[in-house]
């Protein structure tokens, strides 16, 4: 007879995904699970208007007054009216704005938070390592299907992280929740991290991952998760596999997650910096993103590049 073998957290997560986790707290305020925690669990979009670094004319000031944000919000309408395609083929464009879903305002001026609202300076020595792709944009090289980036090739996208960036195309994530584990399973490529809150020991620092390796704690009401051992492949704006990245999510009320997220690398950026951002509760469900099916990109875009060749070498 075989023993009965566990079944994996993955599985047991898509079995019981949602048992016990939408309790009200006593007396209102945020919903907890039956463990005490806050209820992270759920679909959330993070896509957002607010630009990740500060525009100059608001200096250092960090928030929007309540007149800006409405007229912000009414452009955002507006802008969305716009773009509207006439003739109805332009909808075959991947990147029209038509398939981009802004989302609100998150009442800063920049995600980017601090006095200065900016990403910090790269380093010397990060400046010298990123030169060459500073001179020349990734995706006019195309020797061979290694030159093409990391989200072209199905291997890594920006929205998943971690850190997870807010993006007006593909937004949704959707978070699963048990005692001793949180998992994060993105719409883009349906990427999944599975992040430990069990205390056991981090891996190998010798081992070096996509996603790097994540260990989380509940600090109050607020989840704090710390991540290392990152790769440094298509590394987070540049940044190396000495990355040292801080992520925390609070549940603010029934319908908001506030994220927030610090970067830590100094061989890469003069100081740490801070962004946040509302996860917003999706109404809309998570499906299936299958980058690889019928991805005839790589074969053309090598094939267009031999045809150029040729023709710049012909007489």
């Amino acid at each position: 007879m075989q023993p009965v073998r566990p079944l994996p957290l993955a599985a047991l997560l898509l079995v019981f995904p949602l048992q016990g986790l939408a309790q009200p707290a006593a007396g209102g305020g945020i919903p907890r699970t039956p463990w005490g925690s806050p209820v992270l669990q759920g679909v959330w979009t993070n896509s957002s208007l607010t630009p990740l670094e500060r525009p100059e004319e608001y200096g250092e000031r960090e928030f929007h007054t309540a007149e800006e944000l409405e007229e912000l919000q009414r452009g955002a309408v507006q802008g969305r009216i716009d773009a509207l395609p006439e003739p109805e083929a332009t909808l075959a464009v991947e990147f029209s704005e038509i398939w981009m879903e802004p989302g609100p305002l998150s009442g800063r001026t920049s995600l980017v938070t601090g006095p200065t609202g900016k990403i910090p300076a790269y380093t010397a020595a990060a400046q010298e390592r990123l030169a060459d792709g500073l001179r020349q944009p990734l995706t006019q090289r195309a020797d061979s299907h290694d030159d093409r980036g990391y989200s072209e090739r199905c291997l890594r996208f920006v929205t998943g992280g971690p850190p997870m960036m807010a993006f007006p195309f593909a937004p949704l994530l959707q978070i699963f929740q048990t005692p001793d584990h949180v998992v994060i399973q993105t719409e883009e490529n349906h990427e999944i991290r599975v992040i430990h809150l069990d205390g056991r020991p981090r891996i190998d620092p010798r081992i070096r991952l996509w996603r790097g390796d994540s260990r989380g704690r509940w600090e109050g009401d607020t989840l704090v998760v710390e991540t290392v051992n990152f790769n440094g492949k298509g590394g987070f704006r540049g940044s190396a596999a000495a990355l040292h990245l801080t992520e925390r999510f609070t549940r603010v009320d029934a319908e908001t997650v506030l994220y927030e997220f610090t970067a830590d690398d100094p061989g890469t950026w003069t100081e740490p910096w801070t962004a946040e951002m509302p996860l917003k509760v999706s109404p809309a469900p998570l499906y299936e993103h299958a980058c690889h099916e019928g991805n005839y990109t790589l074969p053309l875009v090598l094939n267009g590049a031999r045809v150029q060749e040729r023709a710049a070498e012909a007489p």
